[in-house]
């Protein structure tokens, strides 16, 4: 055998025995858990319930820290108009890099989340763009309640509402609407007094039928606010009788024993009309044309007479 051959068995063994070495001494060695670390070559996502809020309300912020695994520290930070950043909620994420955390947040503005910064520290060559999330807008609109409300009153009476207004401050206007011929129209207004309470109290001229709602006005931290204040039924009084039997009704249909509408000559078929008569009340459809007899102006339906407790021939309060 030449001389070189036997060198470079050697050499393959020494090779060999090196190698089986480094395998047993890193058998042989105490296992170290590894510390998840996030990715920050990926953008921490963040998603709102609701980005629309009354004031008072909390957010619900969640998302997941790509790379993340459980115990990673995150914020939920807020930034209004013009302002800096500020910290309102902490979180922590789940084996899987997902968080979810709540907050109430006072103004409209941005939110992002973001790792605190320990853990940015924990981190090798960390940009501040890597462990944020991009931003999201939030608009915060002030709170309105409506607490007591006399809006069922007779043509001539005063109605009234009342409630307040988050955050609470003397000087906001109130706007009291109804809506009408699909628009909402002002009916009357105000401006809150100390503790953000508000009230309507204003005398009915005409009868009508409408829904109400409030609204408050703005600021430019603060959308304006707004709360359905229910229906508002002023009445007048009309004549009225009622009728039965089982012939067909001018607006379609026949009569039947339990039938709830009325008759009239002039409105439009499937008008809601609301009928007071001794503290009872119902609202009900325009079906058939009458009454054609005497100065009525309704002719109530069985079902009608029978909800109002009315009988032969009287006055009773309507709204429409």
């Amino acid at each position: 055998m030449r001389p070189f051959d036997t060198r470079a068995r050697a050499m393959t063994a020494l090779g060999v025995l090196t190698t089986t070495a480094a395998v047993a001494a890193a058998q042989s060695a105490p296992a170290t858990a590894a510390t998840p670390t996030p990715n920050t070559t990926s953008t921490i996502t963040l998603k709102l319930a609701d980005r629309t809020l009354d004031f008072g309300d909390a957010v619900v912020a969640s998302g997941r820290v790509p790379g993340a695994g459980a115990g990673v520290t995150v914020v939920l930070e807020h930034r209004m108009l013009g302002g800096a950043w500020t910290t309102v909620a902490h979180g922590t994420t789940t084996a899987a890099g997902a968080y979810r955390m709540t907050a109430h947040v006072p103004r409209s503005g941005l939110l992002r989340v973001g790792l605190e910064q320990a853990a940015v520290a924990a981190a090798d060559s960390v940009s501040r763009t890597a462990t944020t999330s991009r931003e999201r807008g939030v608009r915060v609109a002030v709170h309105v309640t409506v607490t007591t409300h006399r809006t069922n009153v007779n043509q001539g009476a005063t109605a009234r509402v009342a409630g307040r207004v988050r955050p609470a401050r003397a000087g906001r206007l109130v706007v009291l609407q109804r809506r009408a011929h699909g628009h909402w129209r002002s009916l009357a207004r105000t401006h809150t007094k100390a503790g953000g309470r508000y009230t309507f109290a204003f005398r009915v001229h005409a009868a009508f039928s409408a829904p109400l709602r409030v609204r408050a006005a703005g600021t430019p931290a603060l959308a304006g606010g707004r709360r359905s204040a229910g229906r508002m039924n002023a009445f007048r009084p009309a004549q009225a009788s009622w009728y039965g039997g089982g012939q067909a009704l001018a607006c379609g249909g026949s009569m039947t024993p339990g039938m709830m509408g009325v008759a009239n000559k002039s409105l439009p078929c499937g008008t809601m009309v609301t009928i007071r008569y001794h503290g009872r009340q119902v609202r009900v459809p325009v079906v058939d044309r009458g009454p054609y007899s005497g100065n009525r102006e309704f002719d109530l339906g069985p079902g009608v007479r029978s909800a109002l407790g009315f009988d032969g021939v009287g006055t009773v309060w309507v709204s429409y």
